[in-house]
């Protein structure tokens, strides 16, 4: 993601703002549904500020009808404009780092891949906007993970930030295939974006 500062920036006073970050996470999705250039720093940017509103608000929040009205506004920008387009290509490329995740790429790959299911299970459900192929791509962005996890260069505990969700499995794969433990997550991982 381009936003390297996004998560980092999340504190205690920018989670009060939630009519704010809401408004910037929509605004982001709808400025890559309207505009034709720099489709991967847009399809980024919008990523980031998803983020930062998830990392600010709790399950409850996003249950609230503040939140589901969100998630019904966000659910249209996701399927207007170049938005279908640039979902596609972040599968498309989620795939692609996951397929390379040997060489260096495993944790962008799990980055993504936990940036997709954020965005499925915390806000709009995948099959509300990502088309059939992008559905079965994102079962091969796992497979990838799966299969390029033994190889792939152990990730440490830093190397998790403290944000993702047990759920988040391909994180702790390559540890679960050495028989190792899985890294603890106790302490504040990195929240900084991580680059392709």
């Amino acid at each position: 993601m381009g936003d390297g500062e996004g998560g980092a920036r999340v504190s205690a006073d920018a989670g009060r703002d939630l009519p704010g970050l809401a408004k910037r996470a929509l605004d982001a999705f709808a400025e890559s549904a309207s505009r034709r250039r720099d489709r991967d720093a847009l399809m980024d940017n919008a990523f980031a500020a998803l983020f930062d509103l998830y990392r600010a608000t709790s399950s409850a929040h996003r249950r609230s009808p503040g939140g589901r009205n969100f998630s019904a506004t966000l659910a249209e920008l996701l399927t207007s404009g170049n938005n279908p387009d640039r979902l596609s290509l972040y599968v498309i490329r989620s795939q692609t780092a996951a397929e390379n995740g040997r060489h260096e790429a495993y944790r962008p790959a799990c980055w993504r891949r936990s940036m997709l299911e954020l965005l499925g299970e915390e806000f709009v459900p995948w099959r509300d906007f990502l088309r059939p192929g992008d559905l079965e791509a994102i079962q091969r962005v796992d497979e990838a993970l799966v299969e390029v996890a033994g190889s792939a260069r152990p990730v440490n505990e830093e190397e998790i930030p403290a944000w993702v969700p047990e759920s988040h499995w391909w994180w702790w794969e390559p540890a679960r295939q050495r028989g190792e433990e899985a890294p603890e997550r106790h302490g504040s991982g990195s929240l900084d974006a991580v680059g392709d």
